[in-house]
């Protein structure tokens, strides 16, 4: 059997996600309504809490994992998209995160709403731009995140999303889209600033992420790319990020691939 089967994925991620959330709802249960638990008590059910919302993000990236191979025969959920509204939800759910990364999340639309639709599957689009600007956070503690939406230079809609988080070796930059690549960006720039690496347990990404943002983007006849970006105190990666229209006729198509209604924002 193909390890990469959608099917596979998708049962898989089911079972394991329905087990860790009836554990993850003990654990509020007792957070919530224990009056009586020591403090060392509710810290130990405070970082087993945290283990399941990092165990969690981490079955979402395993889920989305179809996208790092093409398959023309999968369908997607194709509607009018509007890359202003697009861009709008995807912040949404990151504002929080950079906060919580202690980063600064700046988003700039130069395009109005209504002013150009896609034919596309909204909630895989968002899917890839977390994973691409949930990178950026995860390299940015402290630092700043940009996330803009311009006509680009093939007049199609682009989000370039960048950080000041510094540089990789150009063998990392080279190879960033391979499977648990992108994990050494973040560690070379948490060693720069003398945090450190992260421990392989704390990690919170597998590392297929822009693979996977790329595989969406390409199946909506887009594309992502990464390169060196800014100088000195702000150099960082730049992602360009360019929409496009699924290869599908306008309309709403029932997914067979449970997987794609997941969100992918893992931080």
């Amino acid at each position: 059997m193909n390890i990469l089967d959608d099917e596979f994925f998708a049962r898989v991620g089911h079972d394991l996600r329905g087990e860790l959330a009836t554990m993850l709802a003990g654990v509020d249960f007792l957070l919530r309504y224990g009056k009586s638990i020591e403090p060392s008590h509710r810290d130990m059910l405070d970082r087993v809490r945290g283990a399941g919302d990092r165990l969690k993000r981490l079955l979402d990236e395993l889920n989305h994992a179809v996208w790092l191979y093409e398959d023309p025969n999968r369908q997607m959920v194709v509607e009018p998209c509007d890359p202003v509204v697009l861009v709008q939800k995807t912040a949404a759910e990151l504002y929080e995160v950079a906060a919580a990364r202690e980063a600064r999340l700046i988003v700039d639309n130069e395009l109005r709403e209504g002013e150009v639709t896609l034919a596309a599957d909204l909630d895989l689009l968002q899917v890839a731009l977390e994973y691409v600007a949930g990178l950026a956070l995860v390299r940015s503690r402290g630092r700043t995140v940009r996330m803009r939406l311009a006509w680009g230079d093939d007049r199609r809609p682009t989000v370039t999303i960048s950080d000041e988080a510094g540089a990789v070796s150009p063998e990392t930059l080279h190879r960033m889209f391979e499977p648990f690549v992108e994990r050494s960006a973040v560690v070379l720039q948490t060693s720069s600033t003398g945090a450190g690496a992260l421990p392989p347990r704390r990690r919170e990404r597998l590392g297929l992420g822009l693979g996977i943002a790329r595989g969406i983007l390409s199946a909506h006849r887009g594309s992502l790319t990464v390169a060196a970006a800014g100088e000195g105190d702000t150099m960082g990666l730049r992602f360009t990020c360019v929409l496009g229209s699924a290869p599908q006729p306008l309309g709403v198509k029932e997914s067979q691939d449970p997987s794609v209604k997941d969100r992918g924002g893992s931080l």
